[in-house]
Formats: C-alpha cells, sequence, structure tokens
C-alpha cells in the first residue's frame, strides 16, 4: 500500500468514526438537538476538524442515511433477483423493506422525523445520492412488476410505474406512521406487526387477478430481471 493509500484510509476511517458518533448522538438525543459541538467532543476533536470532513450537521445526516440506504437497496435486489414469480418477488421485497424497518428502528425514527425537513430544497450531493438510491428502489420494483405482468402473476390492467410509485410511497408512509396513530391502532387493539401484515395482503390482493375472474391467463415465460438492466 502506498503512502497515499494509507493517508486515504485513514482518512475514510476518521470520517467514519465521526459518523458513528454522530449517528449515536442522533439516534440517542434527536436530530434537532445535537449540536456540532457535542459531536466534536465526543469524538475528540475539535470542531473546525469535523468541518473538514463534513460540510455541517445536515451533511452528516445525509451520510448516516446514505449508507442505511445501501444496504437497504441490496435487500430489496436480493429479493427481486430471484427465480419466484414476480408478484411473489414483490411481496418479498415489501417484507423485506418492513423488516429492515424494524431492525433499525432508531435509524427510521431518525429519518420520518428529520427527514421531511433536510430533503426539501436541498442542494447537498449525499442527499441527491440518496434521491437516486429512492428512485432505483422504484424502477426495481417496476421491473418486478412487469416480470409479473410477463410471466401471468400480476394484473396486466395494471400500469407498472404507477402501481411502483404507488406501493413505494404507501410503504414508506407505513414505515412512518406516526406515534399518534400508533396509540390509536393499539387502543383498538391493532398491533404495528398486524398493521403491516394486512398492508402486505393489501398490496398482494391488489396486484394478482381477483378470483371472481375466472382463471389467470397463461403464463408467459418469466423473463426475470438480470443486474445489468438499466433503469431510467
Amino acid at each position: 500500500m502506498s503512502f497515499q493509500e494509507l493517508i486515504e484510509k485513514e482518512r475514510e476511517q476518521r470520517r467514519l468514526y465521526i459518523l458513528d458518533a454522530a449517528e449515536e448522538l442522533f439516534f440517542a438525543k434527536g436530530f434537532s438537538s445535537v449540536t456540532m459541538d457535542e459531536i466534536a467532543k465526543k469524538v475528540g476533536m475539535n470542531k473546525a476538524t469535523i468541518y473538514i470532513y463534513f460540510e455541517d450537521k445536515d451533511s452528516l445526516f445525509f451520510g448516516i442515511v446514505l449508507r442505511k440506504m445501501r444496504i437497504h437497496l441490496k435487500k430489496l435486489e436480493d429479493c427481486a433477483y430471484k427465480k419466484n414469480t414476480g408478484r411473489e418477488r414483490v411481496m418479498n421485497m415489501l417484507s423485506a423493506g418492513f423488516a429492515f424497518t424494524q431492525e433499525n428502528l432508531e435509524f427510521s425514527r431518525l429519518l420520518c422525523t428529520a427527514g421531511p425537513e433536510r430533503f426539501k430544497d436541498t442542494d447537498n450531493p449525499l442527499a441527491k445520492v440518496i434521491l437516486e438510491i429512492l428512485m432505483k428502489e422504484v424502477f426495481l420494483v417496476r421491473d418486478v412488476l412487469k416480470d409479473g405482468i410477463a410471466d401471468g402473476s400480476v394484473r396486466e390492467d395494471l400500469d407498472p410505474r404507477v402501481m411502483a410509485s404507488y406501493i413505494m410511497n404507501s410503504s414508506k408512509s407505513i414505515s412512518c406512521t406516526d406515534s399518534d396513530w400508533i396509540a390509536f391502532l393499539k387502543a383498538e387493539g391493532i398491533g404495528y406487526q398486524q398493521y403491516v401484515a394486512d398492508y402486505l395482503r393489501f398490496i398482494d390482493s391488489a396486484i394478482a387477478y381477483p378470483h371472481d375472474e375466472g382463471k389467470n391467463p397463461v403464463k408467459k415465460k418469466n423473463s426475470g430481471i438480470r443486474k445489468s438492466r438499466k433503469t431510467p
């Protein structure tokens, strides 16, 4: 390893160290309650050094979100590239997405509370990469729906572009359900797990052929999704 490579490796390690510290503070206290001074104190650096690696507190937020979203995208891709029917793959993707939310509750809470304001009218380059990942996820669902239409497991009267947008937006809303609504559901004897399970059943029924319309059309050969497929 060259000297320059060692310098770059050390720089990246320091950057990740700062990111980890900020993440811990954001999770514990909430984004708005944490100051750059607190982050600097936690990592044992002066604030000026922090600004070498991150332009501002929003950049720290976007850095945390970006590395989580890359993991989220990988989980969806793992489901999308399986050799199941399109309908099965869509439902597996949704289940994987909600499992990710449950496994990362503190992150999900941070994203839902601080995210809307941070992403509004921002020119932050990290935010732009995150939005690109979100669009990749929408296109991934769209392409799996197309495969489902081709293999006969998804209704052919649905526009996969519209349905993918609907599915991703409604899933985000479910993941970010307001605490007041959670309390309301709990008072009604409805747990969050049931809330999610019923939503998945709703989506599954929406994309499948209704039983009262007779047999599904003859299945075409499953085109599958290839990792080389390019999305707009």
